[in-house]
């Protein structure tokens, strides 16, 4: 079986069935337990919000908010050390009698790791089609752990996880009142659609998961956000809690508070406005080169480009029309403008795989080898990943 059918297999079934597959994870078991010490790293000396990567060690007593030592670090050289060394842990902590180590949306910390799982994706959204929204991506190291949060309500997800060693069992509740019991062991991968209620049993077992948006309400979540962002970036805002002043005027009518009524004017004005439909274009196009994934890595250090170089496609160009003679293109979930008829002849140039020198290229789109705007173009590319530069046999990182 080679390492793509299980995409093949996986179409067969989606939106249809659970199922279980031989599916080799898009990484190794070491590889993810460095991703998931790095990502618990700040998070030693207490808990963290309001950030990603988020870590939470759950136990059969709850979820602890201040883990500390009992969260992986570099003496633990993989995740059977980890486990055993919890298992070891005195009476009181809870994590003698199971724990799970959930790490969520971590992959953008690991510009490897990240392009290995958007390329397992892109594999599946060509068979399936591609998300509207983003991906959730969630790695768990855990032991003897039955997590029940998917009983609670069908879920809105449709769920792959992969799992890399130990044992994951799956007890999926259908809506006929039967259950259905998948267990999965190391390469494989366990698949459930949307509306599902499920439970899991983690026997020591190290996971990645990729939650894949599905339910209506999400879609109108994703909006509301990026409408929020919109007119927040419009109001001027002092810092002052606002509030009507005490007591209220005895000479005119109660009104409208006027911070809410300036919101609303701003939502008003944003939402039947140009700005809003072509922030959704931009999103969009990030989402589509980023394979759903998102965050995503931060762009790596810019090179000068010259006529010299060697220059080889790494990705896509995503490109959605943004009125007339404007694109926006996107590479690798970062998105930027483009405008003017040389776009369209660059990206003529820009096929994955495809090699030339910056010459060569500046040639075939008629521009001068030294031309600045082809030049700068070329150099925002290879910071966003979408190429790669070789001078003198050295390749720039």
């Amino acid at each position: 079986m080679t390492a793509t059918d299980w995409t093949e297999l996986l179409a067969r079934v989606w939106d249809k069935e659970p199922a279980l597959l031989p599916a080799a994870a898009p990484a190794d078991r070491a590889h993810l337990h460095r991703t998931i010490v790095a990502a618990c790293e700040p998070f030693r000396a207490g808990t963290v919000f309001r950030t990603l990567p988020q870590v939470r060690l759950h136990t059969p007593l709850g979820w602890l908010g201040a883990p500390g030592r009992l969260l992986p670090d570099h003496a633990d050289p993989d995740p059977a050390a980890y486990r055993a060394r919890l298992r070891a842990e005195p009476p009181g902590t809870g994590t003698d009698a199971g724990f799970l180590l959930s790490v969520r949306q971590p992959l953008h910390t690991d510009w490897e790791l990240w392009s290995a799982v958007r390329d397992a994706l892109a594999g599946l959204w060509h068979r399936v089609g591609p998300p509207c929204l983003p991906v959730e991506a969630e790695l768990t190291e855990g032991d003897a752990f039955t997590r029940l949060a998917g009983l609670a309500a069908p879920a809105e997800h449709a769920v792959l996880t992969w799992v890399l060693d130990g044992a994951l069992e799956a007890e999926l509740h259908e809506t006929d009142g039967g259950t259905r019991l998948l267990r999965a062991g190391a390469g494989e991968l366990l698949y459930w659609p949307e509306g599902s209620r499920w439970r899991e049993h983690h026997l020591g077992c190290t996971t990645l998961r990729i939650s894949v948006p599905r339910a209506r309400r999400l879609a109108t979540g994703a909006v509301k956000d990026l409408l929020a962002e919109t007119v927040g970036a419009r109001l001027e805002y002092d810092g002052t809690v606002p509030c009507l002043p005490h007591p209220p005027p005895a000479d005119r009518p109660l009104g409208l508070a006027g911070p809410p009524a300036a919101v609303g004017e701003a939502v008003r004005r944003a939402a039947g406005g140009a700005d809003l439909p072509a922030a959704l274009r931009t999103r969009w196009a990030a989402w589509r080169s980023s394979a759903g994934l998102d965050p995503v890595p931060e762009p790596r250090a810019a090179v000068p480009v010259h006529p010299g170089q060697r220059l080889r496609v790494l990705r896509e160009v995503v490109r959605v029309p943004d009125g007339p003679g404007r694109w926006i293109w996107a590479v690798n979930g970062h998105a930027f403008p483009i405008g003017g008829a040389a776009g369209e002849r660059i990206a003529e140039q820009l096929r994955p795989g495809r090699g030339s020198t910056v010459a060569e290229l500046c040639r075939a789109v008629g521009a001068d080898e030294r031309n600045a705007a082809v030049l700068a173009l070329l150099r925002k590319l290879h910071t966003l990943r979408g190429i790669d530069l070789t001078d003198g046999g050295r390749t720039d990182g």
